[in-house]
């Protein structure tokens, strides 16, 4: 039983939803005289009927018929409807149709009993009977005030608007037969489109257009005149027939009073007549309590929503809806306190959260509704599509096909545009002003707004740039009052306080608000734009100035301290230029004095010995110094390069040490090395650098050392692949006082007390060594006590090769045949320098023939045979990269044997020996070049035709036997030459000897040999065979075998070789010795 109760108490509730859903009827007018009393039969139809169905258009047609919001239904219509239901006593029940052939259809089905706003010639055409008219349609024109009144007789070309329906196309075409006639859904449309400039006239009710005019909804529009079309009256419309409705509603109109009549008229039109008294507010008891308990309510509005809310240039809210607010507040006594809500979103969050009570200026939308509730609309105005002002922008829906069309989040149109216009785009933003910008900045091709706000936000922000393009038509954009849903109380109160207020009072609001001149409220809202772009534009001018500035200051400390440098380098040259001209004297005066007392001694007959020996060693020394001036030079410009190579620690340190064993004998110094741990592995090391490290420390011990002794520590220890060597020289000499330690190894820095020594240094070579060390990857440290001696400890990790990568170290004898006579052309520009290196050849065996220059060289060479060349690098007409770029590209083309091109140069740098290289020479020698240094280029530069080593190897070192084979070989070498110089110029048989004296050849390892016997192969194969290039590799090969020879006579049976062997081996090491960076006699590299 519960349960269906409760059923049928929810199917009643259901049913009921419709009423409940209608508009309620305003009506404001009241009766001020007796109830019309109907007849018996009316009294019957009356009492069976109970209420009156009033069936009205959706469309607003202000001021019969205004419906806002839907929750009211109001207007001169409802008006009467309402003293109509008051004199028959009936309740008027109100209900919307969207068109009037539907409200037509209702009316014959039953479902209404009169329908309201018809006029004559609309009952007519649907055979309906009008009632007694109530209003009167007068027919007027507008206009647009740039037409002027003179146009209006004439419509040549003109466009007309109206509302569709008002009236019929045929009579307006009849009496404006020139006239372009547009028809629009509603008057809002048309009176837009008017505005817009869009159109010339309007054509409409008077009603109706003075009504728009008077609310200043029409800026820049004026009444021109009547149309010229008959009048009609406007009533209700009802069904023929035998009921007495149409009877009693004559009646009941009939029944009126004039004074009433002009009451609704004053009441609803916006120039009509002075204020009324405010109706007092009927508020039910809770409602009460509710005002009681809340005086205060909190209001979010938008601060950029013209002409609704906006702040002025003083901060002030300002607006239509914070005008209305002050009228509700007059009526009920509440007090709104305003505060920005920012976006849409926004004001609804804080509606839910309960931080507002009041969301104002809000237009009503199905979405919206979902979420708050609304009061009665106070605004209705038009909807315009804003476009870029330009010829091209699109004037309606229709071109807006697949473009972004701007659209305020949650407004109405979002459904609606989806349904009727799909193919447009829809992109939803915040609130109208960033509609505007996305418009402005091309992000969306056209925006939807409502006309008031389209005209404030582009005469305020974007004026040239931005332009109403049309009047849509769409249904008008209601704004009201939004609460939140549950908030019934506070809802019924804003409801009947916003119907309290007269028509003229809510008139008299829109027409302040809907003034053009309330746009410049401020100079900051004006040129806010401008003023931050004179700001931004000041700040970046002070910001690049301030740029400017400090690029100069910076400049400035650059320039100062560029100048301090240069400054300091100027003194550093002057300081180095004076130390090296005392450097470079001291050993230049020994050197000439002595050569010059060596003179002057000879003229009398007498050898000076010992002079020479004191000119020599000086020379030395002062090579020495420029070879540690040119280390310095290249250890400070990064060039400096380290060749790794196997080496064994203990027989590398051991050779270097023999070297200064006798130059610590002859001081009576004891030269002891000590070692410990692994010192024995081989490791990768540059073993130049190392030995020039190692000689500097010993060259200064044993020169700072009178008596005692001299200590090398060598010790090793393995740790992870690396071998951990630590190395110390400690000597008994005069030792350096503690505060000068910090001081040495700087250029030219030496102790004070080292010019106690017979032998001054100039102080680089203890510089040079601490670089090298850390540039390997170690370090340098010294330890001296003054009095007792110095400590010197070099540590350093050097890579150490696994017992698979060992093997036994070469032998350091050189088993190559003594050096042989060779031809060789000097050439040189400088007489003195070939006079001297003719003479050191011809000292050491060799024939030496003689060039001025490049070019004179290259014609000997090319007419001459040469076993190498020997050419200063910086010549005039032909240099000597030019010649030997010439020698290479002829032995190419002409397939002739190289010949070893030597490089003469006093330039000691990489540069030089990079362009040597490139040019295509063999090696390069630094000048001053000793005789110890040209005996090892030159046994570079000699023919290697007989490996005595191999061909021991071969017999297992049986002396014997080797005796024997070197025998045999001279034999047949002897025989090749017989042969060589007797067969007939055959290539045939040419090519058989040749195959036979390359067999002999490979014996002994003459490469030579076997390389012409190879070519004189291919010569002689060639077809045809060319016979003056055979006769030239014949020459070759002859001579080839006759330097053979002589090798093979020093060795064999019955020669002193082994004494010229032992000669030889003494005679090289004391040449390597000599090439080292303590006393180099001659700097050489070779491309290997």
């Amino acid at each position: 039983m519960p349960l269906r109760a409760l059923l049928l108490a929810l199917l009643c509730f259901v049913l009921t939803l419709p009423a409940l859903a209608r508009p309620q009827l305003h009506a404001r007018a009241t009766l001020d005289g007796p109830r019309h009393e109907p007849d018996e039969a009316g009294i019957r139809w009356l009492w069976a009927r109970r209420s009156l169905r009033l069936g009205v258009l959706a469309q607003d047609n202000p001021p019969l018929d205004i419906l806002g919001t839907g929750s009211a239904y109001e207007g001169i219509t409802a008006d009467y409807a309402g003293l109509l239901g008051e004199q028959l006593n009936l309740q008027v029940q109100v209900q919307v149709f969207e068109a009037f052939a539907e409200a037509h259809a209702a009316l014959r089905a039953g479902e209404v009993d009169l329908l309201g706003s018809v006029t004559s010639r609309q009952a007519l055409d649907a055979g309906l009977r009008l009632s007694r008219p109530y209003a009167e349609d007068c027919p007027l024109l507008l206009a647009r005030e740039a037409r002027g009144r003179e146009r209006v007789d004439d419509t040549h070309g003109l466009d007309l608007v109206m509302v569709q329906g008002y009236r019929s196309l045929e009579q307006v075409h009849e009496r404006y037969p020139q006239a372009r006639v547009q028809t629009h859904l509603s008057p809002f449309d048309a009176l837009a489109t008017l505005a817009l400039g869009h159109a010339d006239l309007y054509l409409g009710n008077a009603l109706a257009a003075r009504y728009a005019l008077g609310r200043g909804q029409l800026a820049g529009v004026e009444e021109v005149g009547h149309a010229g079309l008959p009048r009609q009256g406007i009533g209700f419309a009802m069904l023929n027939g035998d009921t007495p409705l149409p009877g009693l509603v004559d009646a009941a109109l009939g029944n009126l009073t004039e004074r009433q009549h002009q009451r609704i008229r004053e009441r609803w039109s916006p120039l009509g007549a002075a204020a009324q008294r405010p109706v007092p507010l009927q508020l039910s008891e809770a409602e009460q309590r509710w005002l009681l308990d809340n005086p205060r309510v909190q209001v979010a509005m938008d601060e950029q929503l013209l002409p609704l809310s906006f702040r002025d240039g003083k901060g002030q809210w300002r607006g239509l809806s914070l005008d209305v607010l002050q009228l509700i507040s007059r009526r009920t006594g509440l007090r709104f306190e305003v505060q920005a809500g920012g976006t849409l979103q926004g004001m609804l969050e804080q509606l839910r959260e309960g931080e507002v009570q009041l969301i104002a200026g809000l237009p009503r939308s199905p979405a919206l509704e979902r979420q708050v509730s609304f009061s009665r609309a106070y605004l209705s105005a038009s909807r315009v599509l804003v476009t870029r002002d330009a010829p091209q922008a699109p004037g309606n829906l229709e071109q807006l096909a697949g473009r972004p069309l701007a659209l305020v989040w949650g407004s109405a149109l979002h459904e609606m545009l989806g349904q009727h216009y799909p193919q447009v785009v829809p992109m939803a933003v915040a609130s109208p002003v960033e509609a505007l910008r996305a418009v402005a900045r091309g992000k969306a091709a056209a925006a939807v707004l409502t006309l008031d706000d389209a005209r404030a936000l582009i005469a305020r922000g974007y004026p040239g740039q931005l332009k109403i393009s049309a009047s849509l038509p769409l249904p008008p954009a209601h704004f009201a009052l939004a609460s939140a849903r549950g908030a019934v109380e506070l809802q019924g109160i804003l409801d009947k306080a916003l119907l309290s207020l007269s028509p003229h009072e809510i008139d008299g609001l829109v027409r302040r608000w809907r003034n053009p001149m309330i746009v410049a409220d401020g100079v900051w809202q004006r040129y806010r734009g401008r003023i931050l772009l004179g700001f931004a534009t000041a700040l970046l001018l002070l910001g690049l100035a301030l740029l400017w500035i400090r690029y100069l200051r910076r400049l400035q400390v650059q320039l100062r301290r560029a100048k301090r440098e240069a400054d300091a380098a100027n003194q550093a040259k002057t300081q180095f230029l004076t130390t090296m001209s005392h450097e470079l004297r001291t050993p230049l005066h020994a050197v000439q004095g002595m050569l010059e007392l060596a003179r002057r001694k000879a003229e009398r007959g007498e050898f000076d010995h010992l002079a020479l020996e004191v000119a020599d060693e000086a020379a030395r020394g002062l090579l020495e110094l420029i070879g540690d001036i040119l280390d310095i030079t290249r250890i400070e410009s990064g060039h400096l390069q380290f060749a790794a190579q196997r080496v064994c620690l203990r027989e590398h340190v051991g050779r270097v040490l023999q070297l200064f064993e006798q130059q610590a004998r002859s001081k009576g110094l004891a030269l002891r090395l000590v070692t410990q741990g692994q010192v024995d592995a081989q490791v990768m090391l540059d073993p130049l650098r190392f030995k020039q490290v190692l000689a500097n420390l010993l060259s200064n011990a044993i020169k700072f050392t009178e008596h005692g002794e001299v200590t090398v520590n060598l010790s090793a220890t393995a740790v992870d692949g690396y071998l951990a060597v630590e190395l110390t020289v400690r000597d008994t000499g005069v030792g350096i006082a503690a505060s000068e330690l910090a001081h040495l190894g700087q250029p030219f820095r030496q102790a004070s007390n080292q010019c106690q020594s017979p032998r001054c240094s100039a102080g680089l070579g203890l510089g040079i060594s601490r670089s090298l060390c850390e540039m390997m990857g170690g370090s340098l440290h010294l330890h001296s006590v003054l009095g007792q001696g110095t400590e010197v400890n070099v540590r350093l990790s050097l890579p150490q090769l696994s017992a698979a990568q060992q093997r036994p170290a070469a032998a350091t004898g050189d088993t190559r045949h003594p050096p042989q006579p060779l031809r060789l052309l000097v050439v040189d520009d400088y007489p003195a320098n070939r006079l001297l290196l003719v003479q050191q050849l011809e000292y050491l065996g060799h024939q030496a023939c003689v060039a001025q220059d490049g070019t004179q060289a290259l014609r000997l060479w090319l007419g001459e045979h040469f076993d190498g060349v020997i050419s200063d690098c910086n010549m005039p007409r032909l240099n000597g990269y030019a010649l030997a770029r010439a020698i290479r590209e002829h032995e190419r083309r002409s397939g002739r044997p190289r010949c070893q091109v030597i490089g003469l140069t006093a330039s000691a740098t990489q540069v030089e020996r990079r362009r040597c290289r490139a040019a295509g020479m063999d090696a390069c020698l630094f000048k001053p070049l000793g005789l110890d240094g040209l005996v090892r280029a030159l046994a570079r530069a000699s023919p290697a035709l007989l490996d005595l080593e191999h061909i021991r190897r071969l017999v297992a070192g049986d002396e014997a036997a080797l005796r024997a084979l070197l025998a045999d070989l001279r034999a047949s070498n002897l025989q090749d030459l017989q042969l060589l110089a007797q067969v007939p110029a055959n290539a045939e048989a040419l090519a058989m000897l040749a195959h036979r004296i390359k067999g002999g050849a490979r014996i002994a390892r003459a490469r030579v040999i076997v390389d012409l016997c190879e070519r004189l192969e291919r010569r002689c194969q060639a077809k045809p065979p060319a016979p003056g290039d055979i006769e030239q590799d014949v020459g070759a090969l002859r001579e080839a075998m006759l330097q053979l020879e002589q090798q093979l006579a020093l060795h064999a049976p019955g020669s002193n070789h082994a004494e010229q062997q032992q000669h030889q081996q003494n005679h090289q090491h004391h040449a390597n010795d000599a090439g080292w960076a303590i006393a180099p006699a001659a700097r050489v590299w070779e491309d290997r």
